[in-house]
């Protein structure tokens, strides 16, 4: 047995050769390496996946130390990106990896690599969640948005969204904060008016809320097992899965799909420019 078929045996005797070939013919397209992104680029190396695009404006710093699959101290200050490349080559020598050390916007345009591609969310605001929800819906993506929650109840866990083919996306399940988004869309002035209005000091919040790798590890899992079960074609996917680490358990939304959602259908196309550069 060849070290390639070697390597995969284990795969096939779940998924298949078939299987395991349509894994290794995806492109991932990372947004986000932090928390839940180290883990979802790492585990999709294991896979098979060889071929990867990194996008992430932020560095490695000490209190991420605590989270970030494959960082090390030494690597305070260096671009997450960086890190999480580094991590796939270690893994799979012969991946392709793309790293983009910058944020996510609704300018960004995909990189034209040839392979079926799929976009997994991994960032921690609304309004970024929208601009990938916005890109994917309107190239037809199929998108995993992964999200980590503290409640103040101390509830605690995440929940994963996997709309593959324009159905149940953010926006029409309710998942998206209509408030964090209008600010990302005030002026610097109307933010102050806001903050006096809920009496919130936004700085204070500024070092973000807790943040635990195994519970990270849980929902990032979760997604790419989705991802897995979809490309080999071992089951249909969920397409919402929540996690309750407070309770141990996992649930499961089954929502039908929305015919009046401007985001479950791709209608913004015409408007966008070719999402390849």
């Amino acid at each position: 047995m060849s070290a390639a078929k070697e390597r995969y045996a284990r795969h096939v005797a779940l998924f298949g050769a078939e299987g395991q070939a349509r894994v290794g013919s995806s492109t991932v397209v990372i947004v986000g390496l932090g928390g839940l992104g180290c883990h979802v680029a790492q585990q999709l190396a294991y896979l098979g996946v060889r071929s990867f695009v990194l996008l992430d404006g932020d560095e490695v710093t000490a209190s991420s130390l605590n989270r970030l699959i494959g960082a090390r101290p030494a690597d305070v200050g260096t671009a997450k990106v960086a890190v999480g490349e580094r991590m796939i080559a270690a893994i799979a020598p012969d991946a392709s990896v793309l790293v983009q050390q910058e944020k996510f916007d609704a300018d960004w345009q995909m990189p034209s690599l040839g392979r079926d591609e799929v976009l997994f969310g991994c960032v921690d605001e609304d309004p970024a969640r929208f601009q990938l929800l916005r890109y994917a819906s309107a190239w037809a993506l199929p998108y995993l948005d992964l999200a980590g929650d503290v409640g103040d109840s101390g509830a605690f866990g995440g929940r994963v969204v996997f709309a593959k083919n324009g159905e149940r996306c953010l926006h029409c399940l309710g998942e998206l904060d209509r408030h964090a988004l209008a600010r990302a869309e005030m002026t610097e002035q109307q933010r102050a008016a806001d903050d006096r209005i809920y009496g919130v000091d936004r700085a204070a919040l500024a070092h973000g809320g807790p943040s635990v790798v195994s519970i990270n590890g849980v929902v990032a899992s979760l997604a790419v097992t989705e991802f897995m079960v979809w490309r080999t074609g071992l089951r249909e996917p969920a397409g919402f899965l929540n996690y309750r680490g407070d309770l141990g358990t996992v649930g499961r939304r089954s929502d039908p799909p929305r015919d009046h959602c401007v985001f479950c259908v791709d209608r913004w196309g015409s408007a966008l420019p070719s999402k390849h550069t």
